[in-house]
């Protein structure tokens, strides 16, 4: 019986003690908690807020190092409730209201026979100002939101401005089996030489391109080296090695981007696969089972590659990219790019090739996805701020 009562104080005495040690443990595991969620916090609020300022990467003796001062009051503040990448794209594809910018649209009938279409807006404006060719990137043209509010803003500025869309592209029908090509310079060759013959008297011509859009501007400079008629390029997101960039977004953590993009070519697929029959029998293109394709990879070996007889997706990747013409472009160049670019990562972009080529300048933003960067309590399109500056102030300078 002693032994019993001796326990049972025991017992009680511990009590105590292990509540207050389980006290303890919650206490650190929820200040442990807290001081995360405050540290997390305060890091978003710094890259929202303060980590704004764009960083400039170039040649030591870049041709347009002097211009750079004109951005020192440009700043990016991503909208904070879609800050993240992934939110942004969301908010693009979902929620972003349709804009309603009208276009005088010209057909411009091709060597081969093809057509395209030029949506253009002050066409018959006379104005000292440049002309604004812009290119799109792979998922739409000129009724896209991202160049609809570029040609309205530049149009506004009183700028000429031009719209290139591929084979296709915006709701342009083909006249031929053969469709566009975002790795050949010849379709945008002839409409720069048509340009040239018929601009203003001692107007420029300005390259305005988004994406691999970006791209094909910088591989036709490079292949044109000085000969180049556009006068100067700002390239937004631009692609270097598309084939690093496939196996970039085939990763788990972009299979958003990749579902996308590969919706947006079975759209233009259909909307064109009557025109493009002839091609299964010359070409061995598999037009139903690309309308099936589940990623762009998969739809690039049914379709693309064989259009344009490549061997593999791959091959027909590395023929792409503008990454081999870098050190062959001749005339300024600014290029932006968002450092959460889910498309382009930073280390998808050549920063050792670019700094050798004392023409070209890329502009850096801690945020900003591919070509969306939202900025405002209702989002807006803040990519236009320093574009417009830049045109603007280069030709004060």
């Amino acid at each position: 019986m002693f032994v019993t009562i001796l326990r049972s104080t025991t017992s009680l005495q511990l009590k105590p003690k292990l509540v207050y040690q389980k006290y303890l443990t919650r206490l650190r595991t929820v200040s442990l908690a807290g001081a995360v969620t405050v540290a997390a916090s305060a890091y978003y609020c710094y890259e929202c807020f303060w980590n704004t300022s764009m960083e400039f990467i170039h040649h030591p003796e870049a041709i347009e190092k002097h211009v750079l001062s004109i951005f020192a009051d440009i700043k990016y503040r991503p909208t904070f409730y879609i800050s993240h990448r992934l939110m942004q794209l969301a908010y693009a594809t979902r929620w972003e209201k349709k804009l309603d910018t009208e276009f005088e649209r010209q057909l411009f009938k091709l060597s081969d026979g093809g057509q395209l279409a030029l949506d253009w807006k002050n066409k018959h404006v006379v104005t000292n100002k440049p002309l604004i060719l812009i290119t799109h990137g792979l998922t739409g043209g000129s009724e896209t939101n991202y160049i609809k509010h570029a040609a309205q803003t530049l149009a506004d500025a009183g700028y000429q401005v031009v719209c290139f869309n591929q084979r296709g592209v915006s709701n342009c029908e083909l006249l031929t089996s053969k469709y566009h090509f975002h790795g050949c310079t010849n379709d945008l060759r002839e409409v720069i030489n048509y340009l040239q013959e018929n601009k203003q008297k001692g107007q420029q011509i300005f390259g305005l391109g988004f994406s691999i859009g970006g791209s094909l501007l910088l591989k036709y400079a490079g292949e044109e080296g000085y000969k180049c008629k556009v006068n100067r390029i700002f390239s937004v997101a631009n692609p270097y090695d598309l084939l690093d960039c496939s196996h970039n977004i085939m990763k788990f953590r972009n299979k958003i981007y990749d579902w996308s993009i590969t919706c947006n070519f079975k759209m233009l697929l259909k909307q064109h696969q009557n025109s493009l029959t002839e091609n299964e029998k010359t070409k061995g293109i598999q037009i139903q089972e690309a309308l099936q394709a589940k990623n762009t990879y998969e739809f690039d070996e049914l379709i693309t590659r064989r259009l344009f007889d490549f061997d593999s997706p791959e091959q027909l990747y590395s023929s792409i990219g503008c990454g081999n013409y870098i050190k062959d472009v001749k005339v300024p160049v600014l290029i932006m790019h968002a450092k959460d670019d889910p498309i382009v990562p930073q280390f998808l972009v050549p920063y050792d090739q670019i700094k050798q080529n004392p023409n070209i300048i890329v502009g850096l933003t801690n945020k900003g996805a591919h070509v969306e960067w939202f900025t405002g309590l209702k989002p807006q399109r803040w990519i236009m701020n320093p574009i417009l500056r830049y045109f603007e102030e280069i030709q004060s300078l």
